[in-house]
């Protein structure tokens, strides 16, 4: 089963990246119709900061487009480069970069600076027992949540089809309640769980299609015990 779920992950991967290869060049399309996404992505397990570029015609949901000459985007100062499987702009940077400035500027020389933030989380180092079958509460250090942000709690086991997942947008929590239809889908023993924490601000400078800005943090994976 395992085995054919993971063939299935592969197929759906690859007309994933088939469909992102749709793109078109921004030089084609009317520049004030130019849709950005700016995401400032920070993952604790590989110590690593991506600052991302997206591009669109129209809204979020059209066409990816690929920046003509001389058009470019960077961040805090360095050129982003177009990752072609997946059609958007990328810098890697070692460790935690919190703050990104993007400045994107069209073929027509006009240019849009724009500032995407983390906001950092993390799990306790002690997390209570799960019980299966019960409610719990997951709490998380670092601020509590404020306007803007939402936070995903990703459990996973060691048998099939025992992975979950439960979204927490409340302001002003830090913890997310996990209910018991979703703790008694988990195995009973040692599994893994990490957050992944989404700070999202109006962007600054926009076309007349808009942008948006995003900052993401996500911890890396501990064990947390399930039991009867």
């Amino acid at each position: 089963m395992k085995r054919m779920i993971f063939i299935c992950v592969i197929l759906v991967s690859a007309v994933y990246v088939f469909s992102s290869c749709e793109r078109e060049s921004s030089a084609d399309v009317n520049q004030d119709r130019i849709y950005v996404s700016y995401e400032m992505v920070y993952h604790e397990s590989t110590d690593i900061t991506y600052a991302r570029a997206s591009f669109f015609f129209g809204s979020i949901t059209g066409t990816k487009l690929e920046l003509a000459d001389p058009s470019q985007v960077t961040c805090n100062g360095d050129l982003l480069g177009f990752q072609n499987a997946l059609a958007y702009y990328e810098k890697q940077y070692t460790g935690i970069v919190n703050e990104g400035e993007y400045v994107f500027s069209n073929t027509e020389g006009a240019s849009y600076t724009n500032i995407a933030t983390i906001t950092e989380i993390g799990l306790p180092e002690t997390l209570d027992t799960i019980v299966k079958g019960n409610s719990y509460e997951l709490f998380f250090t670092g601020d509590a949540l404020s306007a803007g942000e939402g936070v995903y709690a990703y459990i996973n086991g060691t048998g099939e089809n025992d992975g979950i997942n439960v979204y927490q947008n409340t302001t002003n929590v830090t913890s997310i309640i996990i209910p018991a239809t979703q703790t008694d889908k988990l195995t009973v023993g040692t599994n893994t769980v990490y957050l992944r924490k989404r700070h999202e601000t109006d962007a600054q400078e926009t076309t007349e299609a808009g942008a948006i800005c995003a900052g993401i943090y996500q911890t890396a994976e501990v064990n947390i015990e399930v039991k009867e």
